[in-house]
């Protein structure tokens, strides 16, 4: 099976159509749900390491499943076969999260915890098969662009998920606008699935080739096979050493994330309005990051990109560490917003430019793997490091920016030995 580039471009403008309504739907629920997850703990009565929990068992379920998933994925030629019924069974998962307060009470954290993680097991497979099925929809030469306009589009679907959310939440009890954001999370994302399912893979039988969605094989977690990816003759070093920079970096990255929220709850006691102001913020300028990096990456290149986003990702962590200064808090995640996005472009769609078209899911799947991993070490390590009396968030924060320095240094790398 083969990419026909004539019906790619003939289906471009109506694939990209239906790719936007499907991620702008969608990002109303991440809106919703992701910037708020820490602070949805602790008003259930969740401890501080429920926080950091809970930000690691995403990157836990995906770095698992996404090794499960390549072998399973790369067996479908067309993949959509694969993307529509593991989307949906995301969406589902919502409403058991809705439900949540018909639980008794001491049940909510945990629950919440459960659940989401849940949510993430048919995450690793839809989320896999679709980033292969739109580097089949849409031409190598333009898809740092679509990622980077779609990006700021959904990036501005969030900012009005996070912005309602935050009213809604400071407006009303918890417990029943818990309910209410997660129910309207829920249909908002099968508007998202209905767009999804009218998107239009090009993909045909090449010469001589029997018409077939599924190749013929066994499906099985093949992990050689995955680990062979790192020895691929022709992009099997740049991919390394990708990998080994993207780890390094993302491990601070993802300490950060559950730190910013335990400093503004916990330390500097931000209520409500306070935390989805500063969230909101972020929000806003993540819009302009998206569409700067896509367009960038296309531009310039992938590496360069990743270069400078890192590098630039070093200080809002050192600002938190610093200083309590309300105008500071928001400088930094003005930056957090912007540089954050532009390296998101690259951790998720860099790996399309530099692995080969025929057991690219390998590619996709270890990439998402090796940055799940450092997703599940960077909060879990921070969880750690607050206990520790000379350290604390203060401490914690500066030691995951010295994380990210690191990454950034191997980034260096990466720009100077790549080509793409």
């Amino acid at each position: 099976m083969l990419v026909n580039t004539k019906l790619q471009y003939r289906l471009l403008a109506r694939n990209t159509r239906y790719s936007f309504i499907d991620g702008i739907t969608f990002a109303l629920m991440q809106g919703a749900t992701v910037p708020y997850l820490g602070l949805y703990i602790l008003r259930f009565g969740g401890s501080a390491d429920l926080v950091s929990l809970i930000a690691a068992i995403q990157p836990v379920v995906l770095f698992i499943g996404s090794l499960l998933a390549a072998s399973y994925v790369n067996r479908f030629e067309r993949k959509k076969d694969v993307v529509i019924p593991y989307s949906l069974a995301v969406r589902l998962v919502l409403l058991l999260i809705a439900a949540i307060p018909l639980l008794p009470g001491s049940w909510y954290p945990w629950a919440l915890f459960v659940f989401w993680g849940l949510m993430y097991v048919p995450w690793a497979f839809s989320g896999l098969s679709w980033s292969l099925m739109i580097s089949n929809i849409v031409p190598d030469s333009q898809r740092g662009s679509f990622f980077g306009t779609r990006n700021a589009i959904t990036g501005f679907s969030t900012l009005v998920g996070t912005f309602l959310t935050g009213l809604v939440l400071a407006r009303m009890p918890f417990l029943p606008a818990f309910t209410m954001i997660f129910v309207l999370s829920f249909i908002s994302t099968m508007i998202s699935q209905y767009f999804l399912t009218l998107h239009m893979e090009p993909v045909v039988a090449g010469p001589n080739e029997p018409k077939r969605t599924i190749k013929p094989g066994k499906t099985s977690l093949n992990l050689r096979d995955n680990l062979l990816t790192f020895q691929h003759p022709l992009y099997g070093r740049i991919f390394a050493l990708s990998c080994v920079a993207l780890f390094v970096f993302h491990i601070g990255y993802s300490m950060a994330i559950p730190l910013y929220m335990l400093r503004q709850v916990k330390q500097l006691g931000f209520d409500n309005t306070l935390v989805a102001l500063i969230t909101t913020v972020q929000s806003l300028t993540a819009l302009v990051g998206s569409y700067i990096g896509g367009r960038s990456s296309d531009r310039w290149g992938y590496r360069y990109v990743f270069l400078y986003s890192t590098l630039l990702s070093i200080i809002p962590p050192l600002i938190w560490a610093v200083t309590n200064q309300l105008p500071w808090l928001i400088l930094a995640s003005l930056i957090n917003g912007l540089a954050g996005n532009a390296y998101m472009i690259c951790f998720l769609y860099m790996v399309l430019a530099h692995s080969p078209y025929e057991n690219r899911s390998r590619f996709v799947a270890v990439n998402t793997a090796i940055g799940n991993l450092a997703g599940t070490i960077g909060p879990l390590l921070g969880m750690f490091l607050i206990k520790a009396p000379a350290i604390n968030i203060q401490g914690a924060l500066i030691i995951a920016a010295v994380f990210m320095l690191s990454g950034s240094l191997y980034a260096f790398r990466v720009a100077k030995d790549g080509n793409f």
